[in-house]
């Protein structure tokens, strides 16, 4: 018999003061639910900041948690706990809690979400709405047209701001003409890594290796032998990686390592991985992929279909400039980035008390 984790349903309130605005009260036995799905686990700050914009955009329309609106989490917690197994056993349970609570909309986050869930339910009827997927909705198989979707699923998928992360970089530093990227093996990082391959020869940059590993040990023996052949190292994800025990290595101490052991300017593509130590990233906003979705939320409760609205990529861009990196690596940020860039001070995978648990 297996031990699993207890994943969690949290109740979120959020209070506004334009009650005068809002619907009319509801029972707790007639308020609709909304479900949040979180792929990975309640301190990840992808998952936090993409909940923290459904909330804003289901508050913007009028529906208050714990008023006239019943919002819950549950959290599979499935980029910590990588096995096959785990995956299985946690959508599992996510299915049940959805058969349970039937809610009128579920919010399903990230790709093992529709993977271990979503596809499995697609003829359920339920109106799920996905956010911060990385693959082609199709290999999932839950839509086949993106512009009409119909039926009873649509979203919103999470694409790296690349070319724009590039472009930044060169402003920062100039002449970047050979790339090197390193990523983790989850289902996150591979169709980054392809699409970066794709896009890099369009914008004068050739690149030179790469790897997808959840080794820590081949991690290591990358990021050391691509210092004399690269100009700069894009890092995708390291959340899934483990030790040479197949002990999985906390994501901030898999950064740490790596910015304390390369000299080449590294790009991110969210605003917590140059806060944990990267130099820069024109990053994804995970606010803005819950707002999109939560506003989609909204209008389902009010009775259109999920089918009606097409599949977007919302792309607002968030310069980050990490400045104590800059500093490691003797680099000076123009003046006019740090009146436009979100700047951190500090390597937060480096600190003694880390930056939120990976």
């Amino acid at each position: 018999m297996h031990r699993f984790t207890c994943i969690t349903i949290i109740f979120t309130p959020l209070i506004l003061c334009c009650l005068a605005l809002s619907p009319p009260p509801t029972t707790s036995e007639t308020r609709p639910k909304v479900l949040l799905l979180h792929s990975y686990h309640t301190s990840n700050p992808w998952d936090m900041s993409v909940e923290q914009g459904v909330l804003d955009a289901l508050a913007d329309e009028y529906y208050i948690p714990d008023e006239n609106l019943a919002f819950e989490s549950f959290y599979m917690d499935t980029k910590r706990r990588t096995s096959r197994e785990w995956k299985e056993d946690a959508g599992k349970m996510a299915r049940e809690a959805i058969g349970r609570l039937r809610p009128a909309v579920v919010i399903a986050l990230d790709d093992n979400c529709q993977e271990y869930v979503v596809r499995r339910m697609n003829t359920s009827g339920c109106a799920f709405v996905f956010a911060g997927v990385n693959r082609d909705p199709e290999e999932y198989g839950i839509i086949t047209n993106r512009e009409n979707p119909g039926g009873n699923i649509t979203g919103a998928l999470e694409r790296e701001r690349f070319p724009e992360s590039l472009a930044f970089m060169r402003r920062i530093v100039p002449g970047i003409k050979r790339l090197a990227i390193i990523s983790d093996a989850s289902p996150t990082g591979a169709p980054v890594v392809q699409r970066i391959k794709a896009l890099a020869p369009t914008h004068g940059v050739t690149v030179v290796d790469s790897l997808e590993t959840d080794d820590f040990t081949a991690w290591k023996d990358f990021v050391t032998k691509i210092q004399t052949r690269a100009d700069a190292l894009a890092v995708v994800v390291y959340h899934t990686v483990k030790d040479d025990n197949g002990t999985h290595v906390p994501a901030d101490k898999v950064l740490a390592w790596t910015t304390s052991h390369s000299k080449l300017p590294d790009m991110g593509f969210w605003p917590w991985a140059v806060s944990q130590g990267l130099l820069c990233s024109d990053a994804i906003s995970g606010y803005d992929q819950g707002y999109y979705v939560g506003t989609i939320t909204s209008y389902i409760l009010g009775g259109q279909s999920p089918g009606d609205f097409p599949v977007s990529a919302p792309r607002t861009g968030q310069p980050c400039i990490n400045q104590a990196r800059a500093d490691e690596l003797g680099l000076a940020i123009p003046a006019h980035l740090t009146k436009t860039a979100k700047l951190f001070p500090a390597m937060t995978a480096r600190s003694p008390v880390s930056s939120p648990p990976d």
